[in-house]
């Protein structure tokens, strides 16, 4: 895969961009994701299929620091900025890259070691100095950098120039009359997702329901007018908060006990909020990222 744009971060916050003055030798591979397919066998003939499991995703990053005749102070300042911001001990370092067709698209990847200087004439010398970085991503998934957010209840503005006030008043905006959202995932797996319950008076125990699978996720608690209720769906982060008055308080003890952290199954799912009372005053939203296994 060629890529336009390269950006590494680690877990610090140090940085490093490909273009100028490190540049790839080659493109970005991140094709050849394998799985385990596991079977189980009886007497009969074959096995039967059971699931599958994606591996790790393992990659080389091959690149070069380009010297342009420079003095050796300034190459060892580059180098320095190797190690610094690919340090195993600084792990995961996160992989932006933008392809030729211009989609954005990020990895989070774990240097297995420091980057490999080799010497010699051909890979170290007044022009130039190879490098290489091996890679191991735990988490497969190549990540959308843009995410999708999708509101499930809202109130919509209708105030707008040139104005035109008639008798009786105007109408400021609207509700939107649908209970039932459509949200789509275009990725290749389901995914987790950051869902916000915004209470715009008082209400009590919210709730999101899966059309498709009958799951739920439902709050025991009450809202106030001003409460926002931010859940991460997301597997190994799940999160329930709530902002109240600019205060966060960890409310998971809340969360009822036959819920479902909702999935987004790719392809589309069908999601109706409800809330015991005040369902009126609920706004709902959902924001999520794309995972895909390829690009």
């Amino acid at each position: 895969m060629i890529v336009k744009t390269l950006k590494a971060t680690n877990r610090n916050g140090d940085s490093i961009t490909f273009g100028r003055h490190f540049r790839l030798i080659e493109g970005f591979d991140l094709s050849n994701l394998t799985a385990a397919v596991n079977y189980s066998s009886s007497t009969m003939d074959g096995a039967t299929y059971q699931n599958t499991r994606l591996e790790v995703r393992d990659f080389d990053l091959a690149f070069f620091i380009y010297n342009d005749y420079q003095d050796k102070w300034w190459v060892e300042e580059r180098r320095r900025e190797l190690f610094k911001v690919f340090n195993p001990k600084q792990n995961p370092i996160r992989l932006d890259f933008e392809t030729k067709g211009g989609e954005s698209y990020y990895v989070n990847a774990n240097s297995e070691g420091t980057p490999s200087l080799p010497q010699g004439f051909e890979n170290d010398n007044r022009a130039w100095q190879k490098g290489l970085i091996q890679f191991t991503c735990d988490d497969p998934f190549i990540y959308s950098t843009t995410s999708t957010v999708e509101e499930v209840a809202s109130w919509i503005p209708a105030f707008e120039f040139p104005l035109n006030i008639v008798e009786g008043g105007i109408e400021m905006g609207y509700r939107n009359p649908s209970l039932i959202k459509n949200v789509h995932n275009d990725g290749d797996n389901e995914t987790g997702m950051i869902i916000e319950f915004k209470a715009l008076a008082s209400l009590s125990k919210p709730s999101l329901i899966n059309v498709n699978t009958y799951e739920t996720f439902k709050l025991n608690t009450d809202m106030i007018g001003g409460d926002v209720i931010r859940v991460n769906t997301m597997k190994g982060q799940k999160s329930v908060v709530l902002i109240r008055n600019n205060d966060q308080t960890n409310i998971f003890n809340k969360v009822d006990l036959l819920s479902k952290f909702l999935q987004l199954a790719p392809g589309d799912n069908l999601f109706r909020y409800d809330a015991v009372s005040g369902i009126d005053n609920l706004e709902v939203r959902m924001e999520y990222r794309n995972r895909f296994v390829g690009v």
